[in-house]
């Protein structure tokens, strides 16, 4: 048996597993990932990331669903993950720059509770808006409020990248909207070449919305980043909102600004330590 140490931590109720592989010496299966994901026989957890030395940046960060897939970014998974590098020391800088598949991103520690970070804004660099670098089988450029048919109706659906794919649907009343329904079938909808997160997106007013988030690879989840951030700055776009937004998520508030980058800020909690054992053939 090989055992792993790692940490659990979550940003809005968003949360992960968290393994420091600086000596590139772990190497787990999808399905090994998502056993350490599973609620009932593992850890439980919305993401799995590992802590990389990066040739480009100052840290690097690699992120799984929690079936285990691997995929390019996630907001809350990087606020986590910077609160990881910075309280154990891997790196001291509150100003800090993180590898992803989805490019560079720039990290601020916004706040501390003693000497351990609390409030953590990430850059998250421009919205995506263009259908064919978001994966959209398409010929239009933009795809907004596009008409897709469906088995429960017409719905009016926007696709925004933010280093990964969301389609965006407005709702007018989130607690009746059947998002469990809406959320699967679009995530799988053949007009996303590689599937999709699915953001549902409610105006309160021009400073405060609410998302919530059927998430590629994970199901329903209590708060997405990038979610968040596709979904500000598709309804910012459409001049319904202010550049500078609260966004409710079933499981806590995060802010973020449309400028000419997205700036996302919000908190991100450790929640405790352990070790997991794994058969050799996981690992």
């Amino acid at each position: 048996m090989v055992k792993i140490n790692f940490s659990k931590y979550h940003g809005t109720g968003n949360d992960f597993i968290i393994v420091e592989n600086l000596d590139k010496r772990i190497s787990l299966s999808q399905d090994a990932i998502a056993k350490m994901c599973d609620r009932h026989f593992g850890i439980g957890a919305d993401g799995f990331l590992l802590v990389e030395k990066s040739d480009s940046s100052d840290i690097k960060m690699v992120y799984h669903n929690s079936d285990g897939s691997l995929a390019a970014m996630c907001g809350n998974g990087i606020r986590c993950f910077a609160k990881h590098v910075y309280d154990n020391g891997i790196l001291d800088n509150k100003i800090f720059t993180v590898e992803t598949p989805a490019g560079e991103k720039i990290i601020t520690i916004e706040e501390l509770d003693g000497c351990k970070a609390s409030k953590i804004s990430v850059d998250m660099g421009p919205a995506i808006f263009e259908t064919e670098k978001i994966g959209v089988v398409t010929t239009e450029k933009q795809l907004i409020d596009f008409s897709l048919q469906t088995e429960f109706g017409d719905i009016l659906l926007s696709a925004v990248s933010m280093g990964n794919p969301h389609g965006i649907i407005q709702v007018d009343d989130m607690d009746s909207y059947p998002i469990e329904k809406i959320g699967p079938f679009v995530e799988k909808n053949k007009l996303f070449s590689h599937g999709a997160n699915v953001n549902f997106a409610q105006i309160l007013d021009r400073k405060n919305i609410r998302v919530t988030t059927w998430e590629r690879g994970s199901g329903l989840t209590l708060a997405c980043g990038t979610g968040s951030c596709a979904s500000v700055a598709l309804l910012n776009k459409k001049q319904m909102i202010d550049e500078k937004v609260n966004v409710k998520t079933p499981g806590g508030i995060l802010t973020v600004e449309v400028g000419d980058t997205v700036i996302m800020t919000g908190p991100a909690i450790h929640v405790f330590e352990g070790k997991i054992s794994f058969a050799e053939e996981e690992f």
